[in-house]
């Protein structure tokens, strides 16, 4: 069952205070009236597009809270409750975000999944990409999710995990690399996966769409979303790709993220996906 609300966070106190990623720079700091703008218009798309976004509210101290992708891991189990696996974020900057999340979910009627203590460091939809039609959850690991999340994971959701090695540092999320549009199609950077992974995302999709590395790295395209299975929406500029993806029949909705590039997040890290 595939989601119908989408979760978003203000970028009230949306900055640059640290340097967490190869793309965060404390030089290069975001425009925050910029940004705000891009966010509304990030917003105003899915609104447009049928969805409820539900916001939950910024907490000062707390600049990364607007990549709602992280925090949190909401499903419906087989007997069609809802609950949520919370992150252990790896960023110490990052950890007590998670707190806020659990009491906005604990308001919406989840129950509460908590990892056990050898498991350090997991960030949700960041690394745990789900293909809502098959029930499978993709799983990145190697760089802010360990790899024994997943068992974890697998238990607690019943959901088949397939787990995917990130090699590439400047690629640190699954999200950065992997896009599903739908069961059949896949957007992918492969310069994050090893030749056996590059394999098993075959196995698993009829279409792997490639991306140009420098054209990802540029625009953060792979960090596209497609919500409905037919419309993509993505950061502007990035031609070669928006392309490729028309021939395939996808409508595509550019937006300007660029100042949430300057903290290493585009379209698919500043929202998620609800019941």
């Amino acid at each position: 069952m595939r989601p119908d609300k989408i979760l978003m966070c203000p970028p009230d106190y949306f900055t640059v205070e640290y340097e967490g990623n190869m793309f965060m720079d404390l030089k290069n700091p975001p425009d925050i009236r910029k940004a705000k703008e891009q966010w509304n218009n990030l917003k105003l798309i899915y609104t447009k597009l049928g969805f409820e976004v539900i916001l939950i509210p910024p907490a000062k101290g707390f600049p990364d809270m607007v990549f709602t992708a992280n925090q949190s891991f909401p499903f419906v189990n087989e007997n069609g409750k809802l609950q949520v696996i919370l992150s252990k974020m790896k960023n110490s900057q990052r950890k007590d975000e998670v707190k806020y999340f659990k009491d906005f979910y604990e308001q919406r009627g989840y129950e509460i999944l908590n990892l056990p203590e050898e498991i350090e460091f997991f960030e949700s939809m960041g690394d745990a990409i789900m293909d809502y039609k098959r029930n499978i959850i993709f799983g990145g690991y190697g760089q802010r999710s360990q790899r024994e999340a997943y068992r974890i994971i697998e238990n607690y959701t019943g959901l088949e995990v397939v787990t995917l090695e990130l090699i590439n540092p400047y690629l640190y999320h699954l999200d950065t690399c992997f896009s599903i549009l739908d069961n059949n199609n896949v957007v992918i950077d492969e310069t994050a996966f090893s030749s056996d992974d590059l394999k098993k995302i075959q196995s698993y999709f009829k279409n792997v769409i490639v991306i140009d590395r420098k054209e990802n790295m540029n625009s953060f395209a792979c960090n596209c979303h497609c919500p409905d299975g037919k419309n993509v929406i993505v950061q502007s500029g990035a031609d070669n790709f928006t392309h490729k993806l028309q021939t395939e029949g996808f409508n595509i909705i550019e937006t300007d993220t660029s100042e949430f590039i300057k903290s290493g997040g585009s379209v698919f890290c500043m929202k998620m996906m609800l019941w």
